[in-house]
């Protein structure tokens, strides 16, 4: 009990001091922390919000009504027979497919606040629903780190393929099961489901950019103290100057916040994307973590679970990807010119999401 005591009181007193280390950083540098929020805020409003706002809404009105028990008819089966899941969760996985990370998510958080899904079960299926969106691969990845959209859309394959392996290993113990008496909730009218999904889009939207802006200054901090520098040439004397230190500090900087790591992925040799890019979209960043968390609320997925799935979903896609990208780019010169990150990047994706939703909009209505 001693013992016991002792680690608690240690516990208690590195939390005091990280708080007091944070609020000391946020008063000494200042500038340095608002310069990373700045960053973290271009990013929101070039990339994000305008390429992952509509899939948002989209997921929630995908949950709230018909739609998705019209798509589980015929794309269940091929759903359960390859993540071994439910027929149930096809919306779910769906959404991981096309909308990027949290929207998968955020499906599977409102079937476990409708009661459809544990929440422990809802965080297990989290080990396959969560992808770098197709667009965001085919824009800023494909075109903007190895030339052309082809190449991000090969990697978006090999997550998929990855994804769904390391949701088979992470499963294999424990199937995850709709709850007895709690099949599939009443779903609510096109218009009810549209209003209702825009405002927890909303609300959701505010959440993601939280974290972006939380991890660009933490990235900007970090770089401000010359610890990135540090990492990369750690990292890069680890790898036998495979990985270069520029090339490790894009590979640390995506940890923290993915849309960072991709923005100076842009100015890298490609061959050094290769070696730092499958493993790093994958694994989605401590960012991206945060997010997935947040869309459970009260009752966040288990820390060392999604951990877990992240690292393993990261290696599998490198294992998959890597060498393909590696024999093509390893002696590729860098490429110039081109825009980081570039404004509306992803979001011609976005525009069409939108105009569906209005047209299913409108016919509801005229329907009423």
């Amino acid at each position: 009990m001693a013992a016991m005591k002792r680690g608690k009181d240690m516990g208690d007193l590195l939390l005091v001091l990280g708080w007091g280390g944070a609020a000391a950083a946020l008063l000494l540098w200042s500038p340095s922390v608002g310069e990373g929020v700045r960053q973290g805020l271009a990013v929101c409003a070039s990339v994000m919000i305008p390429s992952l706002f509509p899939f948002l809404i989209l997921s929630d009105f995908l949950g709230r009504t018909r739609v998705g028990e019209l798509l589980e008819r015929p794309l269940g089966g091929l759903m359960a027979f390859l993540y071994r899941c439910p027929r149930e969760l096809t919306p779910a996985i769906l959404m991981s497919w096309v909308g990027g990370y949290p929207a998968g998510a955020r499906v599977l958080a409102g079937m476990a606040e409708r009661g459809t899904l544990s929440h422990e079960d809802a965080g297990l299926a989290l080990t396959f629903c969560v992808n770098s969106g197709p667009a965001f691969l085919a824009v800023v990845v494909g075109a903007g780190v190895f030339g052309s959209p082809g190449w991000g859309l090969f990697l978006f394959g090999c997550q998929l393929l990855a994804g769904a392996a390391a949701g088979r290993l992470l499963c294999r113990r424990r199937t995850i099961r709709l709850r007895p008496g709690k099949g599939r909730s009443a779903c609510l009218p096109p218009v009810t489901g549209f209003v209702q999904a825009v405002s927890s889009a909303t609300s959701g939207m505010l959440s993601i950019c939280a974290f972006v802006l939380v991890f660009s200054a933490l990235s900007r901090l970090l770089a401000r103290w010359g610890l990135l520098e540090l990492w990369g040439a750690g990292v890069s004397a680890l790898t036998g100057g495979v990985l270069t230190p520029a090339g490790a500090v894009c590979l640390g900087t995506g940890l923290l916040e993915i849309s960072g790591g991709c923005a100076l992925a842009q100015a890298l040799p490609p061959g050094q994307g290769a070696l730092v890019l499958p493993f790093l979209l994958s694994f989605s960043s401590f960012s991206v973590m945060g997010q997935l968390s947040a869309c459970f609320g009260s009752h966040p997925p288990a820390l060392g679970l999604l951990l877990r799935a992240r690292l393993l979903h990261g290696v599998l896609t490198a294992l998959l990807a890597t060498p393909v990208l590696w024999a093509r780019f390893a002696a590729a010169p860098a490429m110039t010119g081109r825009p980081v990150l570039a404004p509306g990047s992803g979001a011609l994706l976005g525009a069409l999401c939108l105009m569906a939703m209005i047209t299913i909009l409108v016919s509801a209505v005229e329907g009423e």
